[in-house]
């Protein structure tokens, strides 16, 4: 049989052959919302609550479950249900346990899951009837901080239970962490999962149980569901492969040439020769460690403030793999050759390419990429290039391309399984006999809400009634620092403008205010080139100076008060460390305190280990507190108030992140004592320019770009850019690609733009930062005057 028949075969028999007791979907969607739940209880990961789950396991929940299941669908409170899913994630323990206790295997009703209210009642009544001096309900929350529970330790000499359920939870607490991504709630990914499921399942019977496997995540959390049902997994593995499998997951250690890391790697081998696909599958590989808490400054409030939400261009991005295996039917030529990868839309200059190899019959490269794209790239082309042998012919003529083809991104969402593998016919646009072909594996995960992209760049002052400039020396009318915000598409959506001065003398301390406006700028027709602010503003700050502060006083500390006064916030800085801007101390008032908390730092979902504190300046990450699925603290929003960079999640206020932004860029500005020049002969911008492109558009992890890292910046996580990378790779008068043409980043304390001044002018003095990282001089982006 043709190797490749033999892969369909093998995949085709895995498919068949192996009859789960029933669809695991269901089950995997019910054991998510599960772990959800544990995980909004981190008690249940180790200490005292541990130790009294396990108790209240042992001594109340699997007696009731013995002498009722085989009558009333029962369901466990939340501290033994999750003893008891850790239990059963080792069938062969628990079935030894569970014999060695009630002689026999205790299995969960069907039933308990199709009326959880109505279980959960059931269960509740016969419990207390059963065993009145231990209350069903447990008070998890009391368990967080309180040590006066140390005495419900259960010591392990007095649990008959041989399998060590502490040490079982502990292995178990990142999981969640690794499948806690929206596209694993996707019943399309949740299919292919379950396929890929027995597959895996296959290799055990073709390799005769001799080799180490290691599943991926989309594959664990189908392993994991099955084994939740004890004799549906018994009977299932036992008709398919004769005995049923431990999940060993004892091994954590992914250090290269550990255990785990050269079973991951057989298994690659093995999935590869025997079904002639790629192991590795978008979003079902390992995140790495779960980031650290960020534990809040106040009591977590439980009036939540309703978000006023402005419309954005949404976006919608998927996780993408691409794997380069091998070519067939090349040309007869020499040189060598590699593979560039494109994407149709949005990125034009985004490219990646494999490494070269001897033009032949049967090249090979096993080269694979991971990015992340957006759904309106539409579609991925794969090239076939040809160098040439002579070093001079390569540099005059360039590369040439033998052949391409294009695969929409709707085509791959049509796929059961979200893949696709086998041979692409390339072609030159004209109809070719004996073309060239390329072997390529693509996966993808189904597409999902991404966060807003926001930039902040500085425009021309403008005066009181939001017009650009300042009028004559004679007919000053204001001035205003002004500054436009792009959207990923260089759409303008907001303007924001901050009171400086009369035209003549500085505003006075308690007459400052920061204005929103929704929009971007407004012109009398398309001949102008000086524009007006939109009309509608969406948010107020106003700077507030109680009693006779002094100047001390202010040159440490600034408080704005904004929503009509029902929030303020206070930004100090400390008076003894030079280096104060690294450490910003932020204090949310009123109605978001206990809602909203601000951390310097890249903090939760954008934390980057080992950063140094340099390399940690600027930023500001949210964490929302008082949300259903993240009492704990969830990461919605990050930006950089030294290059005006953001990313906002949607189910956070923009002009909320916003006008923090801007305040805190506002104090430092000031706190700093920053002299701003203006040059009233300086022209306008240019309207923004048209652009095909968009920030975002594709995004490569930094160790993917290899050589071509420096041209492939503007495709990296802007926030692991440093600032001054950032400020120049998009705000350079020569880079359009973002449509962000002669204007610069609106950097530390607003400075930065169009000449480098604080407020859109022609310089800084003093530049405030002491230099870099605003894309100009100082950390102002100026100079001095």
């Amino acid at each position: 049989m043709d190797p490749e028949d033999l892969q369909m075969h093998n995949w085709r028999s895995a498919q068949a052959s192996i009859l789960l007791g029933g669809s695991l979907i269901p089950a995997a969607l019910r054991l998510l919302r599960f772990l959800r739940d544990v995980d909004q209880h981190p008690c249940l990961y180790r200490g005292p609550a541990v130790s009294n789950a396990i108790r209240r396991y042992e001594d109340f929940w699997l007696p009731l479950l013995n002498q009722h299941n085989a009558t009333f669908p029962l369901h466990p409170p939340l501290d033994c249900a999750w003893i008891w899913h850790v239990h059963r994630l080792n069938p062969i323990a628990y079935a030894r346990d569970c014999e060695m206790l009630f002689g026999r295997l205790l299995d969960v009703s069907c039933k308990a899951h199709d009326d959880k209210s109505s279980s959960v009642e059931l269960t509740r009544r016969l419990w207390q009837q059963r065993f009145p001096e231990e209350s069903y309900d447990l008070d998890l929350s009391r368990f967080q901080y309180d040590t006066q529970w140390v005495h419900h330790m259960h010591p392990e000499n007095a649990t008959r239970i041989e399998y060590n359920l502490a040490d079982a939870v502990m292995r178990q607490q990142g999981f969640f962490y690794q499948v806690s991504q929206f596209h694993f709630e996707d019943k399309r990914f949740l299919e292919a999962a379950q396929q890929r499921y027995k597959a895996f399942l296959h290799l055990f019977k073709i390799t005769e149980f001799k080799m180490f496997l290691v599943p991926t995540y989309d594959i664990d959390l189908m392993w994991h569901a099955h084994q939740l049902h004890p004799r549906t997994y018994v009977e299932d593995l036992t008709k398919f492969l004769g005995r049923v499998l431990e999940h060993d997951d004892s091994d954590s250690d992914r250090s290269p040439g550990q255990k785990l890391d050269k079973g991951f790697h057989e298994t690659c081998e093995l999935w590869l020769q025997n079904y002639g696909d790629v192991y590795e599958r978008a979003g079902a590989m390992y995140r790495g460690l779960p980031p650290a808490p960020v534990p809040p400054s106040h009591q977590i409030s439980t009036v939540g403030t309703p978000i006023d939400f402005v419309p954005l261009t949404s976006r919608e991005v998927m996780q993408v793999y691409v794997t380069i295996l091998r070519a067939q039917n090349l040309p007869k030529k020499q040189g060598d050759i590699c593979v560039r990868l494109r994407l149709e839309r949005k990125c034009s200059s985004f490219k990646l390419e494999t490494f070269s190899v001897p033009l032949r019959e049967g090249a090979f490269w096993k080269h694979t990429w991971m990015f992340q794209a957006e759904k309106s790239t539409k579609a991925l082309k794969i090239e076939l290039l040809r160098r040439h042998s002579f070093i001079l012919t390569q540099m005059m003529k360039g590369s040439h391309v033998l052949g391409y083809t294009s695969v929409s991104w709707e085509y791959l969402l049509s796929m059961p399984t979200l893949s696709l593998f086998g041979w692409f016919s390339l072609t030159l646009g004209v109809p070719q006999s004996n073309c060239p072909s390329l072997y390529v594996c693509i996966s993808l995960t189904p597409p999902g809400r991404a966060p807003y992209l926001l930039r902040i760049i500085n425009s021309l002052p403008t005066d009181d009634k939001g017009h650009m400039g300042m009028g004559g020396f004679f007919d000053r009318r204001g001035c205003w620092l002004t500054r436009t915000v792009l959207d990923h598409s260089s759409k303008q959506v907001f303007i924001i403008r901050s009171r400086f001065s009369d035209g003549f003398t500085r505003t006075p301390e308690d007459k400052k205010c920061i204005c929103i406006h929704q929009g971007g700028w407004v012109y009398k027709n398309n001949h102008s080139t000086t524009g007006y602010a939109p009309a509608r503003v969406v948010a107020v700050a106003n700077q507030v100076v109680r009693g006779q502060e002094s100047k001390k006083e202010l040159s440490t500390q600034r408080c704005w008060c904004f929503f009509g006064n029902t929030s303020e916030l206070l930004v100090r800085a400390s008076d003894v460390d030079p280096n104060w801007d690294l450490r910003l101390n932020f204090e949310l008032r009123g109605n978001l305190r206990g809602q909203v908390q601000l951390v310097c730092g890249r903090k939760l979902d954008y934390e980057v280990r080992g950063a140094t504190k340099e390399e940690e300046r600027g930023f500001v990450t949210v964490i929302r507190y008082n949300l259903f699925d993240a009492p704990f603290g969830k990461a919605t929003a990050l930006f950089n108030w030294r290059t005006g960079a953001m990313e906002v999640l949607p189910m956070e206020s923009a002009v909320l992140v916003l006008l923090l932004s801007s305040i805190i860029s506002r104090s430092v500005l000031d706190m700093k004592h920053v002299k701003v020049k203006f040059n009233p002969h300086r022209r306008p911008p240019p309207r923004s320019a048209e652009t095909s492109d968009e920030w975002g558009s594709v995004l490569v992890p930094s160790a993917e770009g290899g050589k071509m890292a420096k041209s492939m910046a503007p495709f990296y996580m802007w926030w692991n850019m440093s600032a001054l990378n950032w400020s120049t790779m998009f705000y350079t008068s020569s880079n359009t690609m973002f449509g962000a043409s002669g204007c610069g980043a609106a950097g530390s304390c607003g400075a930065g733009a169009c000449g480098g001044s604080a407020c859109g002018g022609a310089g800084c003095g003093g530049g405030c930062g002491g230099g870099g990282g605003c894309g100009g001089g100082g950390g102002c982006g100026g100079g001095g005057g």
